[in-house]
Parts: structure tokens; C-alpha cells; sequence
């Protein structure tokens, strides 16, 4: 037999090759957003509660950290020295703040200045615990609302920490805060929501706990990352 002849059969026994397929694109990495896949808060319906009296403004420091919200919805948390101590985007672009115990910000672009030493920044001894009024524990701490309606994020600029609180509702919610417990209230099905705050503690502890250190993030002459 020819040897053409020998590699026609060979060819036409042999089993077809599959089609060649074009090799899959790699998996989109995505990181795992902080305020997503958080457990829920024992949110109680009920009626709307008559409004405490305000809580006392905290009188502001002339230095210390100083907070800057972005409309876009980025955070920074920045020292007297230019250090950046915190620098995360929010759920949303944001709405309201509020500073404290429920102090309402009146204006979201103008920098705000905070303490370095809070009563959370001091660990759990240091709550008023038993004090009826316990918005005095809150100082220190700065709220936002975003426009993503599913979380509220609260910060503490002294540790550098944030942690997200979800909400009853996916609406546009109008926040009361009472000496004993937050209140949201729903401007668009008119319910009312509640928590306690000593359901927040392990919240608070969280938020009271020192961030890791930002050393070794930069060089020998600039340690620590600047804005």
C-alpha cells in the first residue's frame, strides 16, 4: 500500500478533534463590600414616640481629626498634621449626618472636627451605662445616612472605624434620637421602627477599638499615608 493511501485511512479512522473553544475569561475579582452581608438589628415596629428634648451639643475642639464627606461618597478622616487616619467610600452618595448624640449637620461639605479621646475610645467602663440619658456615651461618634437606604453608617474618627448598621426599611427614613433608643421612621408607608441603644454595645465596643497602626504603610520620611 502507498503510503498516501496509508495516511488517508489513518486520517478518516481517526475520532474528530473537538472545535477549538477560545480559552474563558478570567472571573471579575470583587471585593466583599463591608456594609453587605452584616446581621440584621432587632428592629421593633410600634408608634411613633412624642421627640426628647435635643441632646447637648458637644462643644467642638479647636484641633484634632478632622472629617470631610464627599458627595461622591468618600470619607476621609484626617489629623492636624495632614495624616489620614480613615479613607472609605460610603454605601451611597450621602443625605444627612449627624454628629454625637444626634446632632443634625447642617452642612455635609464643610469639614468637621472631633475629639481624639471619646468616651467609646476609653473601653465599656467609661458608658454611661445607667445614665438615663444615654446620648452622652454617643460623643464622639458621627452618623450617616446615604441614599442606598439599606444601612446607616456610623463612624468613630478617634479609632478610625466605621460599622453599618441595617435599617427596617429600603425608604427614604427620618431618624429620632431619643435618650433611650434610635428611632426611624418611614416618610413613604408612614411606619415607625425602634432600637434600644445597649442593643448597639457590641457596635460600640467594635467602633471603640484602636484601627491597626498605618506604619510601615508609606516610607522612612513619611510613615504615615497624607491626603
Amino acid at each position: 500500500m502507498r503510503l498516501g493511501t496509508f495516511l488517508l485511512i489513518s486520517a478518516l479512522a481517526a475520532p474528530a478533534l473537538p472545535a477549538q473553544v477560545a480559552p474563558a475569561e478570567p472571573p471579575v475579582q470583587t471585593g466583599r463590600l463591608p456594609w453587605l452581608s452584616i446581621p440584621s438589628l432587632p428592629w421593633k415596629a410600634g408608634e411613633t414616640a412624642p421627640p426628647s428634648p435635643p441632646p447637648a451639643a458637644v462643644a467642638a475642639p479647636q484641633a484634632g481629626l478632622t472629617v470631610r464627606i464627599a458627595a461622591d461618597g468618600v470619607l476621609r478622616v484626617v489629623d492636624d498634621r495632614g495624616m489620614i487616619h480613615l479613607r472609605s467610600g460610603l454605601p451611597g452618595r450621602p443625605l444627612r449626618a449627624w454628629r454625637d448624640g444626634g446632632v443634625p449637620v447642617a452642612d455635609l461639605g464643610a469639614p468637621l472636627v472631633f475629639g481624639q479621646d471619646p468616651p467609646l475610645a476609653r473601653g465599656l467602663g467609661a458608658l454611661p451605662v445607667a445614665d438615663p440619658d444615654f446620648r452622652k456615651a454617643l460623643e464622639g461618634l458621627l452618623w450617616i445616612q446615604c441614599d442606598d437606604g439599606r444601612v446607616l453608617t456610623l463612624v468613630l474618627p478617634a479609632t478610625g472605624r466605621a460599622v453599618y448598621l441595617p435599617l427596617p426599611d429600603d425608604g427614604d427614613l427620618a431618624f429620632a434620637f431619643h435618650a433611650d433608643r434610635l428611632e426611624a421612621r418611614s416618610s413613604r408607608r408612614g411606619e415607625c421602627w425602634s432600637l434600644p441603644w445597649l442593643t448597639l454595645l457590641p457596635q460600640l465596643i467594635q467602633l471603640g477599638q484602636a484601627a491597626p497602626s498605618a506604619r510601615g504603610s508609606g516610607t522612612a520620611l513619611i510613615p504615615f499615608p497624607r491626603d
